[in-house]
């Protein structure tokens, strides 16, 4: 492990930090990731760069840093998807501290120093910065409805805001993501904590609650810290349809660490009903997202998919607890109440060309 925290007389902390970058297919923005993070003005750190079977020049990007530069590591990997390459980067990690930085994502200069310094003055477990997302321009993360200022978070805290995740789970982000945050190593390696390869999508979610469940502290710093890349149309692999669906539907599982954390913080505490309708929340953010694909080779596919979920009794025990408020979706799940698969597949289409600004309308 790195050196103990303490603080210099310049107001840094030292304490090194293990910045991991799974890279797969981000060439085009690749070196202003990795120069965000070779500028950074906290220069106690080590950058690992996990090339996940890359097949563009990402892996030259890669090598070409690491014969410059010694504080980075590379490592190829075969493409095992974004969570097997930010494990091997926790395994091979000497930090006192974890950052998770995506490869089509940049860092502002001051960001790992304000963190560290977050960390050293608030002792919290988890210190969380705020981001832009990025496309043509550049647009505020969503936390300002529930942050105004800094904010050190306790136990209460964090189920509060839990709970207004699974109330609105598109509207509050502080959980949604493991990159832009400064994890303690030790609570990560102590606890095996490490993301979960089954999930294709909300592994980390599931990630963050399970950290948090040896954590007793969140520290929001609302200073932006990270730039996080949106695309808008489906080339993110978490939105890209595969041969396998039920992968897009990974938040199942993040559901039920959830409710772990939430049972253990209470165990008398009912979170059935708030687990039930985030679900069907989620469930429907992810049927406009794979029905915004349909094609004729893969409709009939996304039919049966469909057409099995809606009947599970699971699935219809949730949609009992599904309570809409302003800006929910309220036709949907009456379609699914009443099984109506191709009925689905139609408006969650029109939703997504609405929602990607999709022009190419395929048949269904």
């Amino acid at each position: 492990m790195g050196s103990e925290l303490k603080n210099n007389g310049d107001n840094l902390s030292v304490g090194l930090v293990s910045i991991i970058i799974p890279v797969y297919n981000c060439a085009q923005y690749l070196p202003q990731c990795i120069e965000s993070v070779v500028n950074q003005t906290y220069k106690n750190i080590e950058i690992i760069l996990i090339d996940d079977g890359s097949t563009d020049e990402s892996r030259n990007i890669c090598d070409r840093y690491a014969q410059k530069d010694n504080q980075v590591v590379v490592v190829h990997e075969e493409n095992g998807g974004p969570s097997a390459a930010r494990n091997k980067g926790i395994e091979i990690s000497k930090g006192d501290f974890i950052f998770f930085l995506d490869g089509d994502d940049y860092l502002e200069n001051e960001a790992i120093n304000l963190l560290v310094t977050c960390c050293n003055q608030n002792k919290a477990d988890i210190i969380i910065g705020d981001f832009y997302k990025v496309n043509e321009t550049r647009v505020n993360s969503g936390h300002e409805r529930f942050f105004y200022g800094d904010k050190l978070m306790g136990n209460e805290q964090i189920v509060e805001y839990a709970i207004c995740y699974l109330n609105k789970p598109n509207r509050f982000p502080l959980f949604a993501y493991s990159w832009g945050r400064l994890f303690k190593t030790s609570i990560i390696k102590n606890n095996k904590i490490f993301f979960n390869t089954d999930l294709h999508t909300f592994e980390d979610v599931a990630f963050n609650f399970n950290y948090l469940g040896y954590a007793n502290s969140v520290f929001f710093l609302k200073t932006i810290i990270y730039n996080h890349r949106i695309h808008s149309n489906y080339s993110s692999a978490t939105m890209a349809v595969g041969d396998n669906l039920e992968q897009m539907f990974g938040y199942r599982s993040a559901l039920a660490e959830m409710q772990r954390y939430l049972k253990n913080y209470d165990s008398n505490m009912d979170v059935g009903k708030k687990i039930g309708h985030a679900d069907i929340c989620l469930t429907i953010i992810q049927l406009v997202r794979i029905c915004g694909q349909i094609n004729h080779d893969n409709k009939e596919k996304i039919y049966q998919f469909i057409r099995k979920m809606i009947g599970s009794p699971s699935f219809r025990g949730d949609l009992l607890f599904y309570s809409p408020t302003k800006g929910d979706s309220k036709i949907v799940p009456i379609l699914m109440k009443l099984r109506l698969a191709w009925s689905i597949m139609i408006v969650c289409k029109y939703k997504a060309n609405k929602r990607y600004k999709k022009t190419n309308k395929n048949i269904i």
